[in-house]
């Protein structure tokens, strides 16, 4: 972690991620995980991640949810795997929201629930199809991102699909309503 005060920019996120900016600490943490451009250092990438969620940025929520959930350089952790996709999810990002319903089918750190899987799912799925290309889609991440987002719009979709064929008729009208009042909240704000 010595990247925290070092005095010479190794990469064009360093000065920008310690001036705050949350897009930039994102990035050095991706850089820092990946291991290629710099050496890979899951401590700080954690502290990097962490720095851009506690700024609202999902995908550093979502990039700590898997850290914990895979147990990157920490002891895995349901609850705060599934503490970090629920805070990423809310912010109307497509990746945690369907790793979210994931973790409600399958009872995951939460309990099992399959109404919730199914709301999730659905979000997912909405979300998905709400995507619009990057601005740069000549960017290899962009574009992973984009593929990534439609083929997890379909897979949210099937497994939503699949939740409604577990849930009874009150279930599956909860489920409904649900799923509903949340994509107010968690999809349609961040189109």
């Amino acid at each position: 972690m010595a990247d925290r005060v070092a005095t010479t920019d190794v990469t064009p996120f360093h000065l920008p991620a310690r001036q705050g900016d949350a897009n930039a600490q994102f990035n050095l943490g991706l850089l820092y995980t990946d291991g290629k451009d710099l050496p890979r250092d899951y401590a700080t990438a954690r502290y990097w991640h962490r720095k851009a969620a506690r700024q609202g940025h999902s995908a550093a929520r979502y990039s700590l949810a898997l850290m914990h959930h895979k147990g990157l350089g920490i002891p895995r952790d349901e609850a705060r795997t599934a503490r970090w996709y629920k805070l990423a999810a809310a912010r109307g990002h497509q990746a945690s929201q369907f790793n979210l319903a994931l973790l409600y089918d399958q009872g995951y750190g939460v309990p099992r629930d399959p109404v919730m899987a199914y709301v999730w799912f659905f979000l997912a799925a909405a979300r998905g199809a709400a995507r619009t290309s990057p601005h740069d889609s000549s960017a290899p991440i962009a574009s992973r991102l984009a593929y990534s987002a439609s083929k997890g719009g379909q897979a949210a979709k099937g497994n939503c699909e699949r939740m409604a064929f577990q849930l009874n008729a009150v279930e599956r009208e909860r489920a409904e309503r649900l799923a509903l009042s949340y994509c107010a909240r968690y999809v349609l704000p961040f189109r």
